[in-house]
């Protein structure tokens, strides 16, 4: 554990809340309690930089607004001290042209982030773009491979059934690229997120330019993650901790392991056991 902390920094998804959910009761105190001791807090997620995100701590009643914000798996960086959105390392159209042709004739959908949340651009509309439209107000247009090939974005993110993933990484194996990597963020019993990003992109990078920024070292850093894409945060941190439902790669680069789940108000429970009460 960290003999001094000054940022706490999590992923959203999978490790402080639910998809789509609010924070469980131990975790919101615990992060409101740091807080009020001087602890930065922020959140790393995949999701685009925008709005929707900073405004989670309106939404989880947190009391005050996050000090700084990662996004796009390490490609944007808000940091309030400036109030400003840095964006770092986009696949370009070309690659991303080469990966939808990669990736034709399997039942998937993959999706493209033209301006956050606000202007998607998907191969089909499925369950996941109209939750999307009904819980962001996003704007959904439907198109192929050239139509989605027209701008350089942060990643693509491909939407697969758990069984048919076998598939995916077969070709993905198949066939490398030094332009691009993939990562698993989500995956559930019946769903399952991959995501293409540029070799350099990870929510470490963007960790550290925090750290530049702020001039806080990063042996004075918590991180919380769960899936793949979180590897690079935990890495970076002082003290990288995985939730006890993330990936089995996530466990085996963290630190610590948290008793509870995400589920069971894991992130919550972590801090008051390990920190509060250390």
């Amino acid at each position: 554990m960290l003999e001094k902390m000054s940022v706490m920094v999590a992923d959203i998804d999978g490790t402080l809340a639910l998809k789509g959910g609010n924070l469980m009761p131990k975790t919101r105190a615990a992060i409101q309690r740091l807080h009020k001791e001087g602890v930065l807090f922020g959140v790393a997620s995949g999701r685009p930089m925008d709005r929707r995100i900073l405004d989670l701590a309106k939404t989880w009643d947190l009391g005050f607004d996050f000090d700084f914000a990662i996004g796009m798996n390490g490609g944007d960086l808000y940091d309030k001290a400036t109030d400003r959105i840095e964006h770092y390392y986009q696949l370009k159209k070309e690659d991303v042209r080469e990966i939808l042709t990669l990736l034709d004739g399997l039942d998937l959908n993959a999706i493209v982030y033209v301006n956050g949340y606000d202007e998607i651009n998907a191969l089909r509309m499925d369950d996941f773009m109209r939750d999307s439209q009904q819980r962001n107000g996003s704007h959904v247009e439907i198109g192929g491979i050239d139509f989605l090939s027209r701008y350089d974005t942060g990643k693509i993110e491909v939407h697969i059934h758990p069984s048919l993933k076998p598939q995916l990484m077969e070709r993905i194996a198949k066939h490398p690229s030094e332009n691009w990597i993939t990562v698993t963020t989500f995956e559930i019993e019946d769903h399952s997120t991959v995501e293409f990003l540029d070799p350099h992109v990870n929510k470490g990078i963007a960790l550290k330019q925090f750290s530049e920024k702020s001039g806080i070292p990063l042996s004075e850093f918590i991180a919380f993650g769960d899936m793949e894409n979180d590897i690079g945060l935990l890495r970076e941190a002082g003290w990288g901790v995985c939730l006890l439902n993330g990936s089995d790669d996530t466990k085996a680069v963290a630190q610590d392991i948290t008793e509870y789940s995400v589920y069971e108000d894991g992130v919550g429970r972590y801090l008051e056991d390990h920190w509060f009460n250390r």
